[in-house]
């Protein structure tokens, strides 16, 4: 009964986008040439040769959280060459004043030289899938 309440806990845990990725998961993102971090300006920085994905994501947000479940689950599925930032919503302010974004589970496409090509709000990785083409 305790290892079923303990899988349960660990289940509702994952699924609220409380872990992190495992060494596993990294490496099958970097295998298939896609990848969804936690956003830091290096990283970002890092990644201009590659199509990449702002999404700002607030932790008390049901939608993000289960956005951010389907990232993880999906890895293989987020289109080759693509990266998607995680960016707290609550503390990216600097980020969110620059691409002119006024609520959470915002997505965007963001150019080599940091200009913004598109911007949409809601979805997982359909939509980006879809907006990155």
């Amino acid at each position: 009964m305790k290892r079923w309440m303990l899988a349960v806990a660990a289940l509702a845990l994952a699924s609220f986008g409380f872990f992190s990725l495992n060494q596993t998961q990294a490496q099958q993102m970097q295998d298939h040439g896609s990848s969804y971090l936690e956003y830091s300006a290096e990283a970002f920085g890092k990644a201009k040769d590659q199509k990449r994905v702002l999404f700002f994501s607030a932790s008390w947000c049901p939608t993000c959280r289960a956005a951010n479940a389907e990232f993880t689950a999906k890895l293989k599925e987020i289109p080759k060459g693509v990266v998607v930032f995680k960016a707290d919503y609550d503390k990216e302010t600097a980020l969110k004043r620059q691409y002119g974004i006024v609520r959470q589970h915002t997505f965007v496409l963001v150019d080599a030289t940091g200009k913004a090509l598109k911007t949409w709000s809601g979805g997982a990785v359909a939509e980006v899938a879809a907006n990155t083409k």
